[in-house]
Formats: C-alpha cells, sequence, structure tokens
C-alpha cells in the first residue's frame, strides 16, 4: 500500500467518525433542556479543544519529532502533504561526530520538483506527520468515549450536597424554593409517603436535566420504590 493510498484512507475514516460524532454530539444536546443545550454543547466543545491541543502536543513533539529523529520511517506519512505529485521525496542523512566517541546523525527531507529546483520540507513533513498521528490519536479517544463505542465509561458522581443524605435532597430543594425553614426536631414530621413522592419528584428532575443518565435513574427510583 502506497502512502497515497493510506492517506486516503485516513482521510476517510477520520470524515466518517467525525460525522458520527457530530450526530451523537447534537442528539445529545438536543435531549437537553431548552435553557441548557447551548450551555452543554459549549462545555463540549471546550472539552474537545482540550483534549485536541492535548494529542497534537503529543503527535508532533512525542511522536514525530521525538521519535521521528531515531526513526524516520514513521514521519514518511507525512512525505504525500509536504511534497505531493509530481516532487520526489528525498530523505538525506548525514552522521557527524562532535566530540570523541560520540556521534549524531543529522536528517534533512527534501522535495525535487519536476524543473529541477530542490525545496527542503523538514518543518511542512513532521508538522503534517504530527497532525495526522494527533488526528487519528483523537479519534481513537472519541470512539472509546461517550460519543462513539462508550467503551471507557465514567461513574456518576453523587448529587446530594456534602453532609446531606441523598434522600434529603428533595427535601432541602423544596425548602429553599418555598422560603421555608427546617422544622426543628420536635416539630411535626412529613409522612413518609411525601418524602418519598418529593425524592422521587427531585430524581425525576435530574434525570430530565441530563445530570444523570438512564441507568443511574432506574437504579435509584427502584431503590426509592423499594421503602414504600
Amino acid at each position: 500500500m502506497t502512502l497515497d493510498i493510506l492517506l486516503r484512507w485516513i482521510a476517510w475514516f477520520l470524515l466518517g467518525s467525525w460525522a458520527f460524532f457530530a450526530l451523537r454530539i447534537l442528539l445529545y444536546t438536543s435531549e437537553q433542556p431548552a435553557g441548557a443545550r447551548a450551555q452543554a454543547l459549549r462545555n463540549i466543545l471546550l472539552g474537545l479543544i482540550a483534549v485536541a491541543l492535548g494529542w497534537c502536543f503529543i503527535g508532533i513533539v512525542f511522536l514525530s519529532i521525538g521519535l521521528g529523529v531515531i526513526f524516520p520511517t514513521i514521519t514518511m506519512i507525512g512525505a504525500p502533504l509536504s511534497c505531493p505529485a509530481p516532487g520526489q521525496f528525498e530523505l538525506f542523512s548525514q552522521g557527524y561526530s562532535y566530540r570523541p566517541g560520540q556521534h549524531g546523525v543529522v536528517r534533512e527531507y527534501y522535495c525535487l520538483l519536476p524543473d529541477g529546483h530542490q525545496e527542503t520540507v523538514t518543518f511542512l513533513t513532521l508538522l503534517y506527520a504530527g497532525l495526522l498521528y494527533s488526528a487519528l490519536l483523537m479519534t481513537v479517544t472519541m470512539w472509546l468515549g461517550r460519543f462513539g463505542l462508550r467503551i471507557v465509561k465514567i461513574k456518576p458522581k453523587d448529587l446530594s450536597p456534602q453532609g446531606m443524605p441523598s434522600g434529603a435532597t428533595g427535601t432541602a430543594a423544596t425548602q429553599t424554593a418555598t422560603g421555608t425553614q427546617p422544622s426543628a426536631p420536635s416539630a411535626a414530621r412529613p409522612s413518609r409517603t411525601g418524602s418519598l413522592e418529593s425524592r422521587l419528584q427531585e430524581l425525576k428532575r435530574l434525570h430530565e436535566a441530563g445530570v444523570i443518565d438512564d441507568s443511574a435513574y432506574q437504579a435509584r427510583q427502584t431503590e426509592i420504590l423499594k421503602e414504600l
């Protein structure tokens, strides 16, 4: 398989993958409440930018430049982009000794044009190779995450305030909204059925807001109903 064919397959893979991710992201944001959709989309985009910057650093600095100096073959993937046809890509390596017993290697990439002119494309080759590796790593990360195959799952966090039992969340939220204060220990307490109803309502509100997923919602709802 030539590098041109390999790049064509990589391009189709990246295009198809990110079209799928875009649909999943739009579907996810459409399921959010109307007032929270813009914020949800903004948070997703900021997260993608942060992950992309991290993979760009690894792809360009670590893989293309770092390992590329030792194994120049891995940077050849950027040759068709830095020296497109009908140019001829050439790798020039020259050893040198800067101290007795210590040796180094200088590698330069050149593009020989049809008119006989030779251009240095070392920087472009390393840059294109690093960006390609970064894009592949980023795409694999997305396939493993929540918008891909969901192989890597994040356990939902406890949504109740610290120091307050999860069952009391709904009651505290209702008291805050109505402006009432918690009653004293000696005062009459609400019935157990009313407490369960408030907890179910709060659980439903969190699920509709997208704070908890379907599996966590069903599991917690079952636990509350068992207390009846």
